[in-house]
């Protein structure tokens, strides 16, 4: 197993740590890429209407791994900007776009960010009942 495979199956496994509460996919719903690659994502079990759109799972985060590394989307900084002031220097160094995280190498800390963000998101999402 190469250092991204490890990366995947480790951002994987933090998600799947909170995933009782959330429906779980491998792929994104209603996804039209023509190339599946690996990925675990996290819904919320009810459907919610936001920006007035029909109701449909809130998308809370997920992984996929890539070519040249793992990308980690994050939901909660999208719809909640303000959240972003809360991300973990070490995190922050990744993002790439609005509510992507493109890592190439793992280390202890990373994860940890990962993880207190996700529960971060997690709470915030709870608390306007979009999950």
């Amino acid at each position: 197993m190469n250092s991204l495979d490890t990366l995947f199956e480790d951002i994987k496994q933090i998600l799947s740590k909170y995933s009782n509460d959330f429906k779980t996919v491998d792929e994104y719903l209603r996804s039209k890429a023509k190339n599946k690659k690996p990925g675990f994502h996290l819904y919320g079990k009810k459907d919610v209407s936001l920006f007035g759109k029909t109701p449909q799972p809130t998308y809370l985060a997920g992984v996929i791994q890539q070519k040249n590394y793992v990308s980690f989307y994050f939901s909660p900084i999208y719809s909640h900007p303000e959240l972003t002031k809360e991300i973990p220097p070490e995190l922050k160094k990744s993002l790439k776009g609005k509510s992507c995280f493109n890592i190439k190498k793992s280390s202890l800390e990373l994860l940890s960010e990962i993880e207190n963000t996700l529960l971060l998101g997690i709470k915030k999402y709870k608390e306007i009942k979009w999950v």
